[in-house]
């Protein structure tokens, strides 16, 4: 057994002792190296945080009532256990607990954002503190961790996020943000000597649409364009709605040939596309493309959101339904 080894029943059995305040584990090195069974009674009745110790071998020798509140595993259901237990099955399968725990051995500290799983299998984002834990001598004695549960702001982060930076109708980058990723992709494009396209679609004859079906089908249509290409672009390329109808494509890596050649392939595969109607019929729609690609004297993005607007411009002119590249 390592030097760390409680029982469950024996950590039970410990005093109670409460009302520590604001908890830190450096406040209690020092009871950690010569005691860890007094630790353990001094934490044991903290409710807002998971504490728990975890002994050199990698496995649970606490657990105090924050812990079992936090997770919904008793004492006795993971004291003895590994420390993977406490993790989601694909935080476990990417091997986050030992790397951490390595991690701490090498640092003495770890601060983190975690997937954990709860004792009926829900998974919870689990803001997690880790330090070793030394005896007098230097040898690793354990390890203490500080957890709570930030599920909730995190899930409030992320609906902040989404929108400030999505369309709330398609769900593809709005207007300001697609500006933003879009500036930044032209300057890296720049520093590595690397090549970089841009394309504006627009859907032909979309104020028919709305003037026939109702706004409720062009928004529908919009919704269609705009997952056909979420579908179809490379993991590097990035999709954005200016604004009505019309969208923007950063295609990095692409110079004006291949730009062109995804571009008509994205443009066949959108007039396949149909948006059901009512009593069984649908609605085919097309889009132009205009395309433009980043050149040494191009100043910024403005100026190629201007030529690839030429080319669509073009592409409209010369009966729709069709891509146009610009060309200086």
């Amino acid at each position: 057994m390592s030097q760390w080894g409680i029982a469950a029943e024996e950590t039970r059995r410990l005093p109670q002792d409460g009302g520590l305040g604001e908890f830190s584990p450096a406040r209690h090195e020092r009871l950690l190296q010569t005691d860890p069974e007094r630790y353990t009674e001094l934490v044991r009745n903290i409710t807002g945080f998971g504490i728990y110790l975890i002994d050199r071998d990698g496995r649970v020798r606490s657990w105090n009532l924050g812990a079992e509140n936090l997770t919904g595993f008793l004492a006795e259901e993971v004291i003895g256990q590994p420390y993977a237990t406490l993790f989601s099955d694909a935080a476990v399968q990417e091997g986050v607990p030992l790397k951490t725990l390595n991690f701490v051995r090498a640092n003495r500290h770890c601060r983190d954002e975690q997937k954990r799983r709860r004792r009926d299998g829900q998974g919870y984002i689990a803001q997690c503190t880790v330090d070793a834990v030394r005896g007098e001598s230097g040898e690793l004695i354990g390890f203490v961790e500080v957890f709570h549960d930030i599920t909730e702001q995190k899930t409030r982060e992320e609906r902040l996020y989404q929108r400030a930076t999505r369309d709330p109708l398609t769900g593809v980058y709005n207007r300001g943000h697609f500006t933003e990723l879009a500036s930044q992709e032209i300057e890296r494009a720049r520093r590595f000597s690397e090549p970089l396209s841009l394309a504006l679609l627009d859907i032909d004859h979309f104020k028919k649409v709305n003037d026939s079906h109702g706004h409720e089908v062009g928004d529908r249509t919009i919704q269609k364009l705009a997952d056909t290409c979420s579908e179809f672009l490379r993991r590097i390329d990035f999709i954005g709605r200016l604004g009505g109808e019309e969208f923007a494509i950063t295609l990095p890596r692409a110079n004006k040939e291949p730009a062109f050649e995804m571009m008509q392939r994205l443009r066949l595969r959108l007039a396949e596309q149909a948006v059901a109607l009512e009593g069984g019929r649908s609605l085919g729609f097309t889009v132009s493309i205009g395309i433009a690609s980043l050149r040494p004297h191009t100043r910024d993005l403005a100026e190629l959101l201007r030529n690839a607007d030429a080319a669509l411009y073009r592409a409209k002119r010369e009966g729709r339904n069709r891509c146009e590249v610009w060309f200086d």
